[in-house]
């Protein structure tokens, strides 16, 4: 189960037998999943606007136990979609290819080891 901003604190929610995993992109839950066991991986650009990085931080305690993170370095918070600039996002430091393609490894090796 996963989600990029709102999508992933959408994600963070759904829980029961299905749910193989946790990925959130750009995004952290609304409440505390500390206590769940599920393996989660939260993937952040450390110049989002959005889903600032001092917010992910500020709630990385609310992730499952174990929780990964990846950060993109230069990665704003547009750079996990495809649907160009968005207000009160940050300054990209990378090519939006370049942040979507440390995305997609990230995910893809988080994916092939829950699997």
């Amino acid at each position: 189960m996963g989600g990029h901003s709102l999508g992933g604190t959408a994600a963070s929610m759904v829980d029961g037998p299905r749910v193989a995993g946790l990925l959130l992109w750009a995004s952290y839950p609304a409440d505390d999943q500390s206590g769940r066991d599920v393996p989660t991986l939260s993937v952040s650009g450390d110049r989002d606007g959005l889903a600032t990085p001092d917010d992910i931080s500020a709630t990385a305690a609310r992730l499952p136990a174990g929780a990964r993170s990846v950060v993109v370095t230069g990665g704003v918070h547009a750079f996990f979609g495809d649907y160009g600039e968005q207000p009160g996002d940050g300054v990209a430091g990378v090519d939006r290819a370049s942040a979507q393609r440390q995305t997609v490894e990230a995910s893809r090796g988080f994916v092939d080891a829950i699997r």
